[in-house]
């Protein structure tokens, strides 16, 4: 019994490179997971300790590299907005290249911002972050909607 346990922490305990190695999710999934966990469920820290690689580079000038600078930065402005609401319209991968297409409001009744991120996986894990910002306007030039 105490041979299983061990051997049963021992598999756990398998270092991240070989995770990533037999990562079997394709970017797009590994994305949809990640973005879900974080701006769906709202859970920065372990959205980002799970999928998100260490070095991890940011494109966004407002924000520092490195995974540990997103959750700081990320972190508080979620937890000093409860309101706050993304919803996820669509995903379009290329290769390792994931767009995330999304809705962002602030609070009910906001007509908030349409958002596109675009992240580069590697082995299960988002190496990479680029985004684009658009107010949602109060009245548009056409009938369509920005989502």
């Amino acid at each position: 019994m105490r041979l299983l346990a061990l051997s049963l922490l021992a598999a756990l305990a398998v270092p991240q490179a070989a995770s990533a190695a037999s990562c079997k999710l394709s970017p797009k999934q590994v994305v949809t997971r990640f973005m879900t966990q974080f701006y769906v469920d709202k859970d920065v820290k372990g959205a980002f300790e799970t999928w998100v690689d260490p070095g991890y580079i940011q494109h966004n000038p407002m924000a520092r590299t490195g995974r540990d600078a997103a959750i700081a930065f990320l972190a508080p402005f979620f937890a000093s907005n409860p309101d706050v609401h993304y919803e996820i319209r669509r995903v379009i991968a290329d290769g390792d290249l994931v767009a995330v297409h999304s809705h962002g409001t602030l609070k009910k009744g906001d007509p908030g911002v349409a958002v596109v991120d675009i992240l580069r996986v590697k082995g299960c894990k988002v190496m990479e972050h680029w985004d684009v910002v658009q107010p949602v306007p109060a009245k548009s030039a056409n009938e369509n909607t920005m989502f």
